[in-house]
């Protein structure tokens, strides 16, 4: 838009009241419908910090380094907001850092240039001013995981978690992994052991197995493969062990399924590379069926297989059974 530096930073606010909501003929525009848009200047935003206040809205923790404003960066790809998208903004923009501004999912943030000032708080990811930003907020969510957290009756036999109960459950579990990992790599090893059999002792393997084929491609698995870095890093080889028995299990049985609908003679890795061929746009040696519904999930299910293999390897070579990492 005219007047608006490319390379220049403005104030949040101020653009989301004094152009975004406003009506006037230069920040609007027609739409080959007719309907009349409102116009973004720019994809470059400030928001200013208040220290003081986000300190008192848990924002800031002893030995933080604190921006004195955050820009966000919105991807020069996104041609238009949404109302949601807006409704986000002028929540934060509004707030002044008066109280904790808290994300459920990190994917959207990076489309608000906002991923790298949050952190994870439990399940949640608090907006914060800190540079040093990501990562997990370690005490408050260790209490959070071993005091609040309820998993509906997971560690009762005998009880069925249809797909959207598992979605659910697979969230619970990533942020044990989460949170574990990062208690591990600041040294709390014990701790982090603590988080992640806490989880194994409230979800049976008989209710929600580690290794389990979804259909939402092969994300049940992925969030136990981060479940299994995380006992890695903790140092739980009882876990760990556990884990990676009912993850191989599944994996292996998918591998074997998806090699049935084509050439029974092509080893795993050939079908993993013809899938990557795929995918690349390069061809690759496929059925059809392999080719239409399963090429993504064959590559997912090779790699993850690859690197658990290679886990286990590094475990049994070094003194105390647990890979460095």
């Amino acid at each position: 838009m005219p007047g608006y530096d490319p390379g220049k930073y403005y104030d949040l606010y101020s653009v989301l009241k004094d152009v975004v909501a406003s009506d006037a003929p230069q920040y609007t525009q027609a739409a080959d419908n007719g309907a009349i848009i409102n116009m973004i200047p720019t994809h470059k935003f400030s928001l200013p910090v208040d220290s003081a206040a986000a300190a008192g809205s848990d924002a800031i923790h002893p030995g933080d380094s604190i921006r004195h404003e955050l820009h966000l960066d919105i991807p020069d790809n996104r041609h238009y907001l949404l109302k949601n998208d807006l409704a986000m903004l002028a929540v934060i923009s509004s707030s002044k850092w008066k109280r904790p501004i808290c994300f459920t999912s990190p994917q959207d943030l990076a489309s608000l240039g906002l991923d790298k000032y949050v952190r994870l708080r439990g399940m949640v990811y608090q907006l914060t001013p800190a540079l040093n930003a990501g990562g997990a907020d370690n005490d408050a969510s260790y209490k959070i995981i071993m005091d609040k957290f309820a998993y509906g009756n997971a560690d009762k036999e005998g009880v069925y978690y249809d797909e959207e109960n598992r979605r659910h459950l697979n969230s619970i579990k990533f942020a044990h992994a989460q949170v574990a990992m990062s208690l591990a790599a600041a040294g709390r090893k014990d701790s982090a052991r603590k988080i992640l059999e806490h989880y194994d002792q409230n979800v049976l393997q008989s209710n929600m197995p580690y290794g389990m084929t979804s259909n939402r491609g092969n994300l049940h698995d992925y969030f136990s493969f981060d479940f299994l870095q995380a006992c890695y890093m903790a140092g739980d080889s009882s876990l760990a062990k556990k884990v990676t028995a009912s993850l191989k299990k599944d994996l292996d049985q998918q591998m074997r399924y998806y090699k049935s609908l084509g050439d029974p003679s092509m080893s795993d890795e050939q079908l993993a590379i013809n899938a990557n061929m795929l995918l690349q746009k390069g061809g690759g040696n496929l059925s059809d069926l392999q080719a239409k519904y399963f090429a993504q999930d064959i590559l997912s299910t090779y790699r993850m297989l690859m690197q658990i293999n290679e886990w286990d390897k590094q475990v049994k070579t070094i003194p105390g059974g647990s890979p460095n990492r």
